[in-house]
């Protein structure tokens, strides 16, 4: 290999030593890329687990906290799915919204001694007292009924009026 390099012309020997070395470059630079990914996919497993073994070493204290927070707890008081749905209904009755509301059960989570049930409950067309008014309501209701996520858009033809969809939860206590 050697002889043959050094039997060729300058220029071939320059344009032969250029081309290895933008192959160089080229593998070099996915290496690179492939070695950064890899770095960021570690950092972030390593944090992932390092927060999933502080969860395991605080069981206890958080068995015991759970157990605790239960007993504060009016079982009578927990909703189910369709009382959540029930319930956030009859908020919206309280506010003088009904006729403008929709709302529908998403799938409980559920532990051992606890089911959150979530309802995607959406009020529209009406004007912003009425949603204060009606967040003002649900918020009497803690911490039996929780709200998660809550998005609020302008109606385009009058912007007076506005659309809001709320994604409320309700701790059951399984019994």
């Amino acid at each position: 290999m050697k002889s043959f390099f050094f039997s060729r012309l300058l220029r071939e020997k320059l344009l032969i030593t250029a081309l290895l070395g933008l192959a160089a470059a080229v593998w070099f630079s996915h290496v690179s890329r492939s070695g950064r990914l890899f770095l960021a996919d570690w950092r972030a497993n390593t944090t992932v687990l390092k927060t999933q073994q502080q969860w395991i070493d605080n069981s206890a204290q958080i068995q015991v906290a759970a157990t605790k927070a239960v007993d504060h707890l009016d079982p009578s008081r927990t909703f189910n799915g369709s009382r959540l749905l029930g319930e956030l209904t009859s908020i919206a009755d309280q506010v003088g919204v009904r006729s403008n509301t929709s709302g529908e059960n998403l799938s409980p989570q559920t532990t051992g001694q606890f089911s959150v049930n979530t309802v995607k409950f959406s009020v529209r067309n009406v004007d912003l007292p009425a949603i204060l008014n009606f967040h003002a309501e649900l918020e009497k209701r803690a911490p039996y009924i929780g709200l998660e996520q809550f998005s609020l858009v302008a109606n385009p033809s009058n912007p007076t009026l506005l659309s809001a969809t709320l994604n409320v939860s309700s701790v059951e206590i399984n019994r």
